[in-house]
């Protein structure tokens, strides 16, 4: 395996409704250097990119509340 193939790049998206016919589209990623087969690392990025995504959305609702 190559040096370039031993990495888990994982990105994950939402599309969020504004209201008034308006929308925001979000997306989050990470890459971490390690074996794709291993899945501590899958779990781990899958983790921090759900976690940002969900802090995002709050500070945006957050926003839009007041």
């Amino acid at each position: 395996m190559s040096n370039e193939d031993n990495h888990v790049w994982v990105s994950i998206g939402i599309t969020k409704n504004l209201g008034n016919y308006e929308s925001m589209r979000l997306d989050a990623g990470a890459k971490l250097s390690g074996d794709p087969k291993d899945d501590k690392i899958w779990s781990q990025l899958w983790e921090t990119v759900d976690s940002q995504l969900e802090a995002k959305l709050a500070e945006i609702d957050k926003d839009n509340a007041g």
